[in-house]
C-alpha cells in the first residue's frame, strides 16, 4: 500500500485526480468502480475539466446504492450521472447499475435481484482495472458495514448501520433507507488496483483505527490490507 498524505481536500482532490489520469490515460478502456459521497467528487469534477483526456471509452460500476428511497435524485445512481458518466462524456450504455435504466430497488427482494443482476455483470464483464473507496465514518466500504463475520462474497444486501442512514445524501428522505445493495468483498479483492480516499475530521478515530492494520469484519475497510495495490490517499 502507497500512501499520499495531503494538507487539504483541494490537494487531495487534485492529487487523487492526478492519479486516476494517468491511468485512464494508460488505459482508456478501463473498467471503473465508482464510489459516491463527497471524498471522491472534486476529483471527478477535477478529472470532467480535464483537456485531452478520453474518458469516453471508459465503463463504470456503480459501488452501492440505497434500498426504498422515495427520491430518484437522492440516489447514487443520480450521483453517478450527475457527476461522473455526463461530465465525461461516457454514453449510458458503458454505465453499469444495480438496476438497470432509472428503476431504483424499492424492497429488499428487488434489491436482492439487484445484486444478482449486477454480480453476473460482473462476472461477465470483470474484473475492474480501478475501483474508487472512500471509508464512512464506522468504517465500512460502499455498504459492507461492521459486523461480527464478514458477509457474503459476492455483491449482496446490507441492513445499513444507524450512522449510515444518517447520512447527508439522503438527509430530506422522510424515512431512512433500512437497507443497501453493494458490490461485495470478492469484486474488491478481485480489483487490479484500488484508489482509497479517506479525508473528513469525523473520521479521524476510526482512521486510527484502521492504521493499526489489524484486518475485521468489526472495521470492514481493514480488508484493503489483504489487497496487493491499494493508493491511498488522505488529508486526515
Amino acid at each position: 500500500m502507497t500512501t499520499h498524505q495531503c494538507k487539504d481536500y483541494q490537494e487531495l482532490s487534485q492529487v487523487a485526480a492526478e492519479w486516476l489520469i494517468q491511468r485512464i490515460r494508460k488505459n482508456p478502456l478501463s473498467k471503473i468502480g465508482v464510489a459516491t459521497g463527497n471524498s471522491p467528487l472534486e476529483m471527478y469534477r477535477n478529472i470532467a475539466k480535464t483537456r485531452n483526456l478520453n474518458t469516453k471509452s471508459l465503463s463504470l460500476f456503480q459501488l452501492d446504492e440505497w434500498v426504498g428511497l422515495s427520491e430518484y435524485q437522492h440516489s447514487c445512481m443520480s450521483y453517478i450521472e450527475k457527476e461522473v458518466r455526463i461530465p465525461w462524456g461516457i454514453s449510458p450504455e458503458r454505465a453499469y447499475y444495480f438496476s438497470p435504466g432509472s428503476t431504483l430497488p424499492v424492497n429488499k427482494i428487488q434489491a436482492e435481484e439487484a445484486a444478482n443482476f449486477m454480480e453476473k455483470k460482473l462476472d461477465k464483464k470483470g474484473p475492474l482495472d480501478i475501483l474508487i473507496l472512500g471509508m464512512g465514518k464506522n468504517g465500512h466500504l460502499g455498504f459492507i458495514e461492521p459486523n461480527e463475520n464478514w458477509p457474503s462474497d459476492e455483491c449482496y444486501v446490507s441492513e445499513l448501520a444507524s450512522s449510515t442512514q444518517n447520512h447527508n445524501m439522503i438527509s430530506s428522505e422522510n424515512t431512512p433507507p433500512e437497507f443497501g445493495v453493494t458490490l461485495g468483498i470478492k469484486s474488491i479483492l478481485e480489483a487490479k488496483e484500488i484508489l482509497f480516499i479517506v479525508t473528513g475530521t469525523e473520521k479521524k478515530g476510526i482512521y486510527s483505527e484502521w492504521l493499526k492494520k489489524v484486518v475485521t469484519p468489526k472495521l470492514p475497510a481493514s480488508i484493503l490490507w489483504k489487497h496487493p495495490r491499494v493508493s491511498q490517499i488522505t488529508d486526515l
